[in-house]
């Protein structure tokens, strides 16, 4: 086959460089919720929309010869087809799944294909220069239709496969973030003692996090609770835990999570379980009563010092075994003392090199931010959890200042 002359190539080469650069556009795909979705999904669940685009590129090939009144051999549209087909199936990859360094990846390849090795291609300049030919005509008029219904069927099948899957998927994303919206509102509490402030940032999945904040004859109850999973059933068992822990608030602490362990395992999946970390408070001394259940420190700011403290205490997540029983300790405290009970979702964020955000880097936000109002300590730390990395688990925290 003849090469293409320069003039004859700068049409092709605009249109490739016009869909290249939508293609590593950094706006929509990345950035909007379906992101999630054409990065996650298998190809083997994309394999109808990916033949409905090699359908569709390749009846470019024919429309492309039928406007030249069919004058093109054969062999010579059969491979534009390929070509079409392969580079609208490639761009569509790009653009769902792809990122910026591919994207550019890409580019290069075709540019190094196109320049440096002089792939071959198609010899066109002829097609225009032959008498029409009716066969032509009609070959690429039907080759066309073949090619679109194929397309248009291909469309339908994975409409009605892996569309409907999806919209399940999001139907159901949808209400696990009612159930959020709902179960767990942001926290704002203020009493003669105290004073709190809570947030759930719920991921895209949206998991199980819970924050609350009980007030019975016992005192003050805060807690942050974290069920495993994702999803309806995430939020199912956080909002029974959310029952059960409001329906025990009288009891001591110690006997409400003893009592709350012993329920969850008949109402929930085999798999699932919740961690927990609470604090009470009593007006009548300055003791504060704490727990854990198999979940991450709770962080203690002392005013008089500067210092933080740690606070853990080895116990299993709430679900795992009924029979467990589960002990609570005593901490003192003074005005202007800060306690923060946060989720893994802060802690587990990661950066580039897939190193996390860790608890010692909220101690430093907490430590940093401890004299300035809840709310702003809060967004302090989710802030700086967020500019760290990306966490694919619901962002919750919950401060408490004694005053």
């Amino acid at each position: 086959m003849n090469r293409l002359t320069v003039l004859q190539l700068l049409p092709l080469a605009i249109a490739v460089a016009l869909s290249l650069w939508w293609a590593s556009r950094n706006v929509g795909v990345g950035r909007d919720e379906s992101s999630t979705y054409w990065r996650a999904a298998p190809l083997s669940r994309l394999k109808y929309l990916i033949a409905a685009q090699c359908f569709t590129g390749a009846s470019l090939a024919f429309f492309f010869d039928l406007l030249h009144g069919g004058t093109g051999g054969r062999g010579e549209v059969a491979l534009l087809a390929v070509i079409a087909a392969v580079v609208v199936a490639t761009l569509f990859l790009l653009r769902t799944r792809g990122t910026r360094w591919t994207r550019r990846l890409a580019l290069g390849v075709i540019v190094i294909a196109l320049i440096v090795f002089r792939v071959p291609l198609p010899d066109i300049s002829h097609f225009s220069s032959r008498p029409v030919s009716t066969f032509g005509i009609m070959f690429d008029g039907i080759a066309m239709f073949m090619m679109m219904a194929f397309g248009v069927l291909a469309y339908r099948t994975h409409i009605s496969t892996e569309g409907v899957r999806q919209l399940r998927t999001e139907a159901e994303l949808a209400l696990a973030h009612r159930l959020q919206r709902v179960l767990v509102p942001p926290i704002v509490f203020r009493n003669s003692t105290i004073e709190i402030c809570g947030r759930s940032i719920p991921s895209d999945q949206v998991g199980g996090d819970l924050v609350d904040v009980v007030t019975s004859d016992e005192g003050v109850l805060a807690y942050l609770v974290d069920v495993s999973g994702h999803g309806i059933p995430a939020g199912t068992l956080m909002g029974a835990v959310k029952a059960a822990m409001r329906s025990t608030a009288s009891l001591a602490l110690g006997e409400a999570l003893d009592t709350v362990n012993h329920v969850l395992p008949s109402i929930k999946e085999p798999a699932m379980y919740a961690t927990l970390a609470a604090v009470r408070f009593r007006a009548a001394d300055r003791d504060v009563e704490y727990t854990l259940a198999g979940h991450l420190p709770i962080l203690h700011y002392r005013a008089t010092t500067g210092t933080i403290e740690a606070l853990s205490v080895l116990q299993f997540p709430l679900g795992f075994f009924d029979d467990s029983r589960y002990e609570t300790r005593r901490v003192g405290c003074a005005p202007g003392d800060v306690f923060a009970l946060f989720s893994d979702g802060i802690v587990e964020s990661a950066n580039a090199i897939d190193e996390q955000f860790g608890v010692d880097r909220v101690a430093e936000q907490l430590a940093a931010a401890a004299s300035k109002p809840l709310e702003e300590i809060l967004e302090a730390v989710i802030a700086a959890a967020a500019a760290y990395g990306a966490s694919h688990d619901d962002r919750s925290i919950l401060v408490i200042r004694v005053l």
